[in-house]
């Protein structure tokens, strides 16, 4: 694969896996790839490698008419990964290495979109890691996006939506953008929220402004990015939507064997900095502009998260709602 730029949010720059083990620890299927499979299954029988837990007769589970290409979960005990051990380590990473993890264990808690620019990588806040990066200091963001961090250098694997060679998004139902007006509105949004307005709140209206603005443009005499940097410029600022509404179409999005974690036991204040951090977050790197309807499903994307924040869910339970517990079927990308 050709090494490409990978842009990413400058307070997820300095991101490294602490080993909280969140993710190894939420009662997730974690599919195999056949060649990781291959490899697992000689080292087990090899005693090379052992599960963390004792006594685990069948560490990997084979599921019938599973696709070929992921033929196999790691097995679960409650709600661990049995590789998972106690003092918050993986057996087979300690083991065997980075390459031998499954993919969904190699990427977490990144989620990335490719398009003709290169790569944009956005982060899971289910992670604790990555949460602990949304209010770890006061300092404005004088460079929102970076291009090659140290961290997330251009030969890594990226893995997630691939637009590289789809056509750019719509602006609304048959019309669609250019790239570079899309890149611009993905550029001036997350620079919106993380500096303008009063607050959270009053950023995102600034950004609902210059998106329901920009929906009713028209090809014309005036070009979209122009257009675009005049929707920034001076927003109007509309109402709100529903949050009620929001709420009941993220719960609805999420499948009904999994719709009882969608609630959460105790409301959680967060702060401003941390709030215009995962409204960026979610501006960014966004699957909902490529698989919605337009500006408006993206739109509603963010919409969402902050109306999930304002509820009281926390970053953290926001995001295993946003990005994990949602069915991401183009008619539930817009939340």
């Amino acid at each position: 694969m050709p090494v490409r730029d990978v842009r990413v949010l400058s307070f997820h720059a300095e991101y490294r896996c602490q080993n909280s083990g969140a993710c190894c620890t939420a009662n997730w299927p974690i599919p195999v790839e056949a060649d990781r499979l291959a490899r697992l299954q000689a080292e087990l029988a090899a005693g090379v490698l052992r599960p963390a837990v004792p006594g685990v007769p069948v560490p990997l589970t084979i599921v019938p008419g599973a696709p070929a290409e992921t033929p196999a979960l790691l097995a679960v005990r409650h709600g661990h990964c049995v590789f998972h051990d106690e003092a918050g380590s993986c057996e087979i990473h300690r083991t065997l290495g980075h390459a031998a993890l499954p993919l969904a264990c190699r990427q977490f808690p990144r989620v990335c979109v490719s398009d003709p620019r290169g790569v944009s990588v956005t982060l899971s806040h289910y992670c604790p890691t990555a949460a602990g990066l949304l209010d770890r200091d006061s300092d404005p963001e004088t460079e929102p996006i970076l291009t090659n961090a140290e961290r997330f250098p251009p030969q890594a694997e990226y893995v997630g939506l691939d637009a590289t060679h789809a056509l750019p998004p719509l602006l609304r139902p048959g019309l669609l953008m250019d790239w570079a007006s899309w890149w611009e509105i993905e550029r001036l949004s997350v620079a919106t929220l993380l500096v303008r307005g009063d607050d959270a709140a009053g950023a995102l209206a600034l950004v609902r402004g210059a998106a329901l603005a920009l929906s009713d443009w028209s090809p014309g005499p005036m070009a979209l990015t122009d257009a675009v940097h005049r929707a920034f410029e001076a927003p109007s600022l509309p109402s709100a939507p529903d949050a009620t509404a929001l709420l009941t179409r993220a719960e609805r999005a999420v499948p009904a064997p999994l719709r009882e974690q969608f609630s959460w036991k105790t409301a959680q204040v967060v702060g401003d900095l941390a709030a215009r951090r995962f409204l960026a977050a979610h501006a960014f790197a966004n699957w909902a502009i490529h698989l919605g309807t337009g500006l408006d499903s993206w739109l509603q994307s963010i919409e969402t998260a902050h109306t999930l924040l304002q509820a009281g869910a926390g970053v953290r339970h926001a995001d295993l709602v946003l990005r994990h517990l949602i069915d991401h079927e183009p008619e539930h990308l817009s939340t």
